[in-house]
């Protein structure tokens, strides 16, 4: 799995102070979700994002994570006023793939 979601887990893990996070708690993740997201919708605009993450600095670090890892690609359009588009790249389909099949399974 890709190393932003790794960290935030341990993030969330010291947090809480628990020892491992339970995989009903991964899917939580803001990352995570992200990822879910992307792979059921395909291309989303940003706006679509920030519904779905309502801390713009939660969304902002995910978001950046997520493609420095190669998981998400960006896409502006050259629109007034300017608007970014996000999918997941084949990378991120591989393991949104893998999250959603999780997700169904613990639902």
């Amino acid at each position: 799995m890709c190393h932003s979601i790794i960290n935030r887990a341990k993030r969330h893990t010291s947090k809480w102070g628990i020892g491992a996070l339970r995989i009903s708690q991964i899917i939580k993740i803001p990352s995570v979700r992200i990822l879910l997201f992307l792979y059921k919708k395909s291309e989303v605009r940003h706006a679509e994002l920030s519904r779905l993450i309502v801390s713009r600095g939660t969304l902002s670090l995910s978001l950046k994570d997520l493609e420095q890892e190669g998981l998400i690609q960006r896409k502006l359009l050259d629109t007034k006023p300017l608007q970014s588009l996000y999918s997941l790249t084949e990378k991120g389909k591989t393991i949104a793939k893998q999250l959603n099949e999780v997700e169904r399974i613990i639902a």
